[in-house]
């Protein structure tokens, strides 16, 4: 089990496994990074990451980079 908090976030325009592939390597190629959970179906991509080295807008910027809009899902 991970000591990194995992922040869960609500992904657009997701729609085949080519995006899946997409969003998982623009995620892990950042620094402070570990497992991403990207599920299609629900819209959703789980991280677990250190919000010192990645903290969540930088999430949110690659996952822009790669070509998708995504936000913080509410709690």
């Amino acid at each position: 089990m991970s000591d990194r908090p995992t922040t869960i976030l609500t992904v657009e325009g997701m729609t085949c496994p080519s995006c899946i592939r997409h969003i998982s390597q623009a995620l892990g190629d950042l620094a402070g990074v570990g497992k991403v959970d990207v599920q299609l179906r629900a819209g959703l991509v789980a991280v677990e990451h250190d919000p010192a080295a990645a903290p969540v807008a930088a999430l949110i910027d690659a996952i822009a980079e790669a070509g998708y809009a995504a936000r913080p899902r509410p709690v």
